[in-house]
């Protein structure tokens, strides 16, 4: 596997990217949810896919879009976190797979800024693709915001204690 191959999906306008070793897995199709008892806001439930129990969660509630109609069509993709517990985001679409080379890879300084959330820590870095070369793409279809899988369920402020220096 190419170490700069991306999966590239659509959430409401938002081109993200997901590097392929993250990837664990993409599901497109009717999926049973269940839910449980006092799940927060993105939080979907849980459901069974491959002889696997994985939570749900919603990306477009996660960075606070619009939610879309409920069904039982869902475009999913999980993620090998290295943890026990499986993970799937619902996404609005698979659009295919795409190579970002490092020079398209900027750090994400304005584009969906949001402490509280950790947004600015879920998509920490965007590529910006050349449109030229790109077919003619429009700038909003040249940028790409590449998704950091360890903050999904991250959604407490990060706060930084620098602490005092102790001395001994």
């Amino acid at each position: 596997m190419d170490k700069s191959e991306y999966l590239i999906a659509r959430v409401g306008d938002i081109k993200l990217g997901v590097y392929c070793r993250d990837i664990e897995n993409v599901y497109s199709g009717n999926i049973r949810l269940f839910r449980l008892f006092n799940q927060s806001g993105y939080f979907r439930g849980v459901t069974i896919l491959n002889n696997q129990v994985m939570q749900v969660l919603d990306l477009r509630k996660r960075i606070g879009m619009e939610e879309r109609e409920k069904t039982n069509h869902m475009t999913l993709i999980s993620f090998n976190t290295g943890v026990k517990s499986r993970l799937a985001v619902v996404v609005d679409e698979i659009i295919g797979m795409k190579k970002i080379t490092n020079n398209c890879i900027k750090k994400n300084d304005k584009s969906l800024s949001n402490h509280k959330n950790n947004i600015d820590l879920l998509f920490p870095m965007i590529a910006v693709m050349d449109a030229g070369s790109q077919g003619g793409e429009s700038q909003n279809d040249s940028l790409i915001h590449l998704l950091d899988a360890t903050y999904l369920e991250k959604h407490e402020p990060i706060i930084d204690d620098s602490g005092e220096l102790e001395l001994f």
